[in-house]
């Protein structure tokens, strides 16, 4: 009781000095709740954002086919998200230009990156046109174009333009049934592009070879390798990040409890002359570090909470979740910090001699 009492005294007298070394462990407690949730949630996260640049896996005829069975797609889906896509080459304005069948309600998840100037989904009778293409023929929302296929002419109205910056800017797009029928070709699709979790995409292509071995499967490497790079650089500068900011909140730690040990210099070499040991007046001076590291444990976990949800909508645009597992993990990192600031402190505290405090010097 009484050594808790001392402990307590210590700090209230020296308020300035323990509110300083309170606020670097709080501010360490609040950056490292904030940078373990986003360590947490940052693959996650951030496959999320790359969802938005479409499939990861490409479903293509074999050599000796120039379309696959519709069937495929069912065998697709098994793995992540896919859609059909029918090609064929038909007159446009009186000029050949691509036609592309999309299945738009699966295809959605997978064109999250198209640039629509219009509608998303073209209704009956309407279609999507590519940026080269409208530009090609003066087209906006609401112009009509001139198509024929084996059926005849027909003329649709386009409901969006579409901007992509690759070859889907100089195609035509019409719903899926409806390209299949202009084009002969029921129940068949040119490609089935599939998005599948980031991690799991090699095992997916391999599962997806074996089930259908008549068509090529392959990997978009340019899509899976940037998510995962992007991933494992993301997730290392976090974890630097975090040493660092650990590193100077103990260098805070350490200056501040250099200089209460300096004023209290008198007050030790008196506990050593009346006998006391050097171990027990360091467990003093730790017993100070670990109540304000515990306290600030407490106060930077509540404001790590804030911090990691306004760096989610910042970042990400929605809030990173506060896992309350994480709490301990603080409190092991900032009593560890703050423990370890006081080694340098506690060295001095042996090297006090009673004789020169006791004769003024």
């Amino acid at each position: 009781m009484i050594f808790w009492r001392m402990v307590w005294r210590a700090m209230a007298e020296r308020r300035q000095r323990v509110a300083l070394t309170l606020s670097a462990l709080t501010i360490t407690a609040a950056l490292a709740t904030a940078l373990l949730n986003l360590y947490s949630d940052i693959e996650g996260k951030l496959r999320g954002e790359f969802h938005g640049y479409g499939a990861n896996l490409v479903i293509a005829p074999g050599a000796e086919h120039q379309t696959l069975p519709l069937d495929a797609l069912a065998v697709a889906e098994k793995y992540g998200e896919a859609a059909p896509f029918l090609y064929s080459v038909e007159t446009v304005n009186g000029e050949p230009v691509v036609l592309a069948g999309v299945d738009f309600q699966r295809a959605e998840p997978l064109t999250g990156y198209w640039e629509i100037t219009g509608r998303r989904r073209p209704l009956s009778g309407e279609c999507l046109a590519g940026e080269r293409v409208a530009a090609r023929f003066h087209l906006q929302p609401g112009s009509t174009l001139n198509i024929r296929t084996r059926l005849g002419d027909e003329r649709r109205r386009v409901a969006g333009i579409v901007s992509t910056g690759a070859g889907e800017d100089s195609q035509v797009f019409l719903a899926f049934e409806e390209a299949a029928s202009a084009t002969g070709l029921p129940r068949q699709a040119s490609l089935i592009r599939v998005r599948a979790p980031g991690e799991k995409a090699d095992q997916a292509r391999a599962a997806l070879a074996a089930a259908l071995p008549e068509a090529e499967v392959r990997l978009l490497r340019a899509v899976v390798e940037s998510e995962a790079a992007v991933v494992l650089k993301i997730r290392g500068t976090l974890f630097l990040l975090t040493v660092l900011i650990l590193a100077i909140a103990a260098l805070c730690v350490m200056n501040n409890f250099s200089a209460i040990v300096h004023q209290r210099r008198k007050e030790i070499g008196i506990l050593k002359a009346l006998g006391g040991a050097d171990r027990p007046i360091a467990a003093l001076v730790a017993s100070e570090a670990l109540g304000i590291g515990a306290a600030g444990s407490v106060a930077g976990f509540a404001l790590g909470c804030v911090l990691a949800r306004w760096l989610g909508w910042r970042i990400f645009h929605q809030p990173v979740a506060a896992h309350v597992v994480v709490l301990p993990a603080v409190a092991g990192i900032t009593l560890t910090v703050a423990l370890a600031g006081i080694v340098a402190p506690l060295r001095r505290i042996r090297r006090i001699e009673p004789a020169v405090i006791l004769r003024g010097e």
